[in-house]
């Protein structure tokens, strides 16, 4: 079990990729929302414009290959013409076997000729010459019988010479129903003498109007045709700009947050002069300025904070000096006699031992704070300097409560690396600690050992052992405690630095009415280290 603490973190790599994906998932999920309301008000359009059309089964009322055919055809037919000696028997089986013949094209009715087009042949004055496909009609009506009043108006204009194919022009006309195209030419020879005039009509390829859920198929079928379009024409090329816009925004923003981490992170650990790089103008950069402002305040305060307890510990030192001075001195004229007050002499130095231990732990805490601590690392016999503490504190430990204390070092146990005088410090606050929390006629029982390439001391006292509450974080300094007994954890505090700095460690093991052990281990002392040296506090 070690006690050293670390501080709980989110890897920020997670944090890192959470938020890039957000903020590239919302850039793409404009784009599509975007693109999806065009598509919406496109299709929308479309319904309010032609959804008649679509819903009732119509076509397109214009086919420019029909009337192209018309014309074509009314170029080919002057030598087809019957004479007043021909019978127009000829050409009416002319037009059936180009109707028959004729393969369906493109058109928006399966194409111009084929075995539904009727195609009928008019004279100049209006007498059919010739008739094909349309079962209303023979030959020698005239133009008045024509089945759809569109037809009529298509060949009086073309009897009228009219030439005009254009897109609502008087040769193509729609049906009433939307369902049938017809068309008019005016036939002419080679002189350009007017001969007579060519219509064609389309028939319903159903007789039937489609059903409504046909016509609803046929909606979504284009819906979906639109929404291909504009996936392919605008959706891809959207994603495509909107996810490096999305990277590089991103990448502004992770970067002056893990400057913000990185900070904060420096500040737990007591770098209070870290600062965080302004990297934007915008709300985060204004975060990291505040964040500034804030770790200023921090650097300040704690300097002041360092520089009361140097004071305080420098100022109470020379009153506690003599405070012992005179305590010892009226103990040495007291007379044997006088018990009671030899026992408040002695409580009164005893106490006076506290508090000086107590300033000089402060003075050490702030001398590290300030990181001018020096330390002169060397090896050090163990047993030597353990047998020194146990021997000075012999005295101490009777007057509280004749509590024992026990040595035991290993054979051979190889001098450990450290600085003496701060070795023995550390050893002198644990068995502090371990005698403040021994009840009377205790035992506290000193062990080192060689374990690898570390001695290994341990302190184990027969007291009640740490509270859970303490010991989650046995190295706090200053715990708030209703127990004077426990002290303010400046001792252990100490300790765990001065034992960091010289690249040791410290852990505590206890149990609740079962005693304490604290261990700390140093490595051990190489051949090459004979020499002293000096290293900075940090």
């Amino acid at each position: 079990m070690t006690g050293s603490s670390c501080a709980i973190r989110r890897p920020w790599t997670i944090l890192d990729s959470r938020l890039s994906w957000k903020l590239m998932l919302a850039h793409v999920a404009v784009a599509l929302l975007t693109l999806t309301l065009v598509i919406c008000a496109y299709a929308i359009r479309a319904i309010v414009l032609h959804g008649d059309d679509i819903l009732l089964g119509q076509t397109v009322r214009y086919d420019p290959d029909f009337a192209q055919s018309t014309r074509l055809l009314a170029q080919l037919l002057p030598p087809h013409l019957p004479q007043e000696t021909d019978s127009p028997n000829s050409l009416t089986l002319l037009l059936r076997d180009l109707g028959s013949g004729a393969v369906p094209g493109s058109g928006p009715l399966g194409g111009s000729l084929n075995e539904h087009t009727g195609i009928v042949v008019l004279s100049v004055n209006g007498t059919v010459l010739s008739v094909a496909g349309v079962p209303e009609l023979q030959v020698g009506d005239q133009l008045e019988t024509l089945p759809l009043p569109e037809w009529r108006e298509a060949f009086q204009a073309a009897l009228a010479g009219s030439q005009d194919l254009a897109e609502g022009g008087p040769l193509i006309r729609p049906a009433a129903d939307g369902t049938v195209l017809v068309s008019a030419y005016p036939i002419r020879d080679s002189t350009g003498m007017l001969l007579g005039a060519v219509g064609l009509r389309t028939q319903p390829l159903a007789t039937a109007p489609s059903s409504g859920l046909a016509a609803l198929v046929t909606l979504v079928l284009g819906l979906g045709l639109v929404i291909g379009d504009f996936l392919v024409t605008a959706a891809i090329p959207a994603v495509l700009v909107s996810l490096p816009a999305s990277l590089l925004l991103t990448r502004r923003m992770t970067r002056q947050l893990r400057e913000l981490e990185a900070a904060t992170d420096a500040i737990v650990r007591g770098e209070l002069d870290r600062r965080v790089a302004v990297l934007t103008r915008d709300e985060l950069g204004h975060v990291a300025e505040r964040f500034n402002l804030l770790a200023i305040a921090l650097e300040r305060l704690e300097g002041q904070r360092r520089a009361f307890f140097a004071n305080v510990t420098h100022d109470l030192r020379t009153p506690l000096t003599l405070i012992r001075a005179h305590a010892e001195a009226l103990l040495e004229r007291a007379q044997p006699r006088d018990a009671s007050m030899r026992d408040g002499l002695e409580r009164i130095l005893a106490e006076t031992d506290t508090l000086s231990r107590l300033v000089d732990d402060l003075f050490t805490l702030a001398r590290l704070e300030e990181r001018g601590l020096p330390l002169f690392l060397q090896p050090i016999s163990v047993e030597d300097i353990l047998a020194d503490v146990v021997e000075t504190l012999r005295p101490l430990a009777r007057r509280a409560g004749r509590i024992a204390l026990s040595l035991d070092v290993e054979p051979g146990c190889p001098p450990l690396q450290g600085d003496p005088l701060r070795v023995r410090q550390i050893v002198l606050n644990l068995l502090h600690n371990a005698l403040r929390h021994t009840p009377e006629g205790g035992v506290i029982r000193l062990t080192a050992r060689r374990e690898g390439a570390h001695v290994v001391v341990r302190i184990t006292d027969s007291g009640c052992g740490v509270p859970a509450e303490i010991l989650a974080h046995p190295f706090t300094r200053y715990q708030p405690s209703s127990d004077p007994a426990r002290g303010s954890g400046l001792g252990l505090a100490v300790a765990k630095q001065l034992l960091e700095m010289q690249g040791g460690e410290i852990w505590i093991e206890s149990q609740r009415g079962e005693g304490t052990t604290v261990s700390f281990r140093l490595p051990v002392a190489t051949r090459d280290s004979s020499a002293a040296l000096t290293i900075p506090g940090k």
